[in-house]
């Protein structure tokens, strides 16, 4: 079973392996010519109480496999051999963040790290270099901004949707530049973590950038010593010059002059519609892995046309729709468009309408999609989703063929044309449906496709232009569902369904601050380099592929789970694995054992890419081609 809560700690000692086991070392390479080593947990104060009798006088497992290090990626490739003695040097400072599976059974219990959880981090160096259980978590709550979060704490409501730790044993919390304490208690309900507190809670502004020597700072929770942490910034900070916040403080409310103020439009954050798309989800009983959330959002902000591709089930329609109600506008047909594609359709009137000659009048399809953009054109600050629900019942290239290339266009450039502009003057609708209409960057288009045997396959032109995202569920899914289930967590979210407020176009655009400028680091252009050059003989890595890949890292939501070095990684995987297509003679460059692909996708730095990598080469050596 695993714990819901992330630890923190540093390579065991030789000395603790020789209380628990005399003949265990703390790194060894097992008779699976696997490196393992051991783990001792510095913040023992986390471990949840129904669980401390598993920690006691135990280490924790873990395998090579797990580390997701580029920095020891480079060291083992050099050699094979010593990798033991390599690890000792690289684990020498660093510190290991992670999850813990326990396996209880009639010979004992182990403790392993849970795959894919995690995280290596450089040890500042004034924190402890011994395995005492010295080091505090803090955690840090991002969902909502400083003041929204010290009124819920006065007025007795949610401070955020915490998910790193199931149990808060720290009496003091960050939220934005602030240190709040001391807490008494801490509760997770239904919406969210609950606090109690005596007469008054102090917090003070603490620049930690400036302690990186002491505190070792993560996007959900600051590790540092239990000294530095009382002696320092509780005794000189927050008690000698931390400012009261109590119920008794007053709100002061500002005069607003309403000739020239109509409408004051609170910002909603990107921390906060993620926590709200999140909990809809989960209210809802859907299991994603967060990641998968946070990439489908990434590549959303992007502006290019998303594609989510899974077998029947695994919840795409479902990603969408959910995604449009956390933007609070899946109540409106025209703001949320579900068009479900006919196995029929063999042109674009099909999706968009036609002219009618005769009577000299433009039908537009049931499909309502015109009528969408024209809306989304009279209101630009309105966010408009468009879902195309099983694309490729039919051939996208036929019905979808004026998209693909209206949606490369940029700003004021993408018109979609519903008739020739000769007939300006003779089609009595003209007023309503003029001969052409623009797409905005309000409008956000996402497809849906199925693979299976009644489905058609994507096309290179539509692979081009978009975001394949391929949609699987969690390895433990069941257990995510039943523990959802359980929780009745869908009866009580249900409520606060109508709450959601709406996100607009400005607001989405305060998400990110990118103008256009290449953020690909060196080494991200290497390896695309790499790549181009492999391909050269099967298909080109050309400036649209690049554009898109920049566009999406630049988009990246900042402070959530997804790092930058799996954000490429799924890129690689989104944009460049999917035209992997051909036969063994075609692709015998490719997969290469010696020079190919695998060489140049490590498989520990680029998962997902490895994933889908392998399962074209079976497919290729069973088949003789993949697609």
């Amino acid at each position: 079973m695993e714990i819901d809560s992330y630890f923190i700690g540093q390579l065991a000692s030789e000395e603790k392996m020789k209380e628990i086991n005399p003949v265990l070392s703390n790194v060894k390479v097992n008779d699976s010519n696997q490196l393992q080593f051991f783990i001792e947990v510095n913040n023992g104060l986390d471990i949840p109480a129904d669980y401390e009798k598993y920690f006691k006088n135990q280490v924790i497992r873990c395998f090579e496999s797990n580390l997701n290090s580029s920095e020891w990626d480079d060291l083992s490739n050099k050699g094979r051999y010593f990798r033991d003695d390599q690890f000792l040097k690289f684990a020498k400072n660093k510190l290991f963040i992670f999850k813990v599976d326990v396996n209880d059974s009639l010979i004992g219990t182990r403790l392993n790290v849970t795959k894919n959880s995690l995280i290596v981090k450089e040890k500042p160096k004034n924190i402890s270099s011994n395995n005492e259980k010295t080091l505090t978590t803090i955690p840090i709550f991002r969902d909502f901004n400083v003041n929204k979060f010290e009124k819920n704490i006065l007025d007795s409501k949610s401070i955020g949707s915490y998910e790193y730790l199931q149990e808060i044993r720290s009496p003091y919390i960050v939220c934005g530049e602030y240190l709040y304490g001391e807490f008494k208690n801490f509760e997770k309900l239904n919406d969210g973590w609950h606090v109690e507190y005596e007469d008054q809670i102090k917090k003070i502004p603490i620049d930690f950038n400036k302690y990186k020597d002491d505190i070792l700072i993560t996007e959900h929770a600051l590790y540092l010593d239990e000294n530095f942490l009382y002696d320092t910034l509780i005794e000189q900070g927050l008690e000698k010059l931390g400012t009261i916040i109590t119920k008794e403080n007053k709100i002061y409310v500002k005069e607003i002059d309403n000739t020239t103020n109509d409408f004051i439009e609170e910002i909603i954050s990107e921390h906060e519609f993620l926590s709200t798309y999140k909990s809809n989800l989960k209210a809802k009983n859907l299991v994603y892995d967060s990641k998968q959330i946070i990439n489908f959002h990434t590549s959303i902000k992007t502006r290019k046309l998303v594609i989510l591709s899974g077998p029947s089930g695994t919840g795409k329609t479902q990603l969408v729709f959910n995604y449009a109600e956390s933007l609070g506008i899946n109540n409106s047909k025209s703001q949320f468009n579900l068009i479900p594609v006919k196995p029929s359709w063999t042109e674009d009137s099909d999706l968009i309408g036609y002219l009618d000659t005769i009577n000299n009048i433009y039908r537009p399809s049931e499909t309502g999609l015109i009528d969408t953009l024209i809306e989304a054109n009279n209101n630009t600050d309105n966010i408009y989703v468009i879902c195309f629900d099983e694309m490729n019942l039919a051939k996208v290239e036929h019905y979808f063929s004026q998209f693909l290339s209206v949606l490369e266009l940029q700003g004021n450039e993408r018109k979609l044309s519903l008739y020739n502009k000769e007939f300006i003057g003779r089609v009595f609708n003209a007023d309503r449906y003029p001969p052409e209409i623009p797409i905005r960057d309000n409008v956000f288009f996402v497809g849906t496709i199925n693979q299976d045997e009644s489905s058609n396959s994507i096309p290179d032109k539509v692979l081009d232009r978009c975001n394949l995202i391929e949609l699987v569920t969690p390895e433990n899914y069941i257990e995510l569902w039943s523990k959802s289930i359980s929780n009745s967590l869908y009866k009580n979210e249900l409520k606060q369904e109508n709450k959601v407020e709406t996100v607009t176009r400005s607001m989405l655009n305060e998400w990110g601050d990118w103008h256009g400028e290449n953020v690909l680091n060196n080494k991200e252009i290497e390896i695309i380099k790499q790549l181009s050059n492999l391909f050269n003989s099967t298909f080109t890595i050309g400036f649209r592929t690049l554009n898109h890949i920049n566009s999406y890292l630049a988009n990246l939501p900042k402070n959530q789970e997804l790092d930058r070095e799996e954000a490429f990684d799924l890129q690689i995987a989104q944009k460049i694995t999917p035209k992997i297509r051909g036969n063994s003679e075609e692709l015998e460059k490719v997969f290469d054992e010696e020079n190919g692909i695998f060489k140049i996708l490590s498989k520990y730095q680029f998962k997902i890419s490895n994933q889908i990598l392998r399962r074209k080469k079976k497919e290729l050596d069973i088949y003789g081609y993949t697609y």
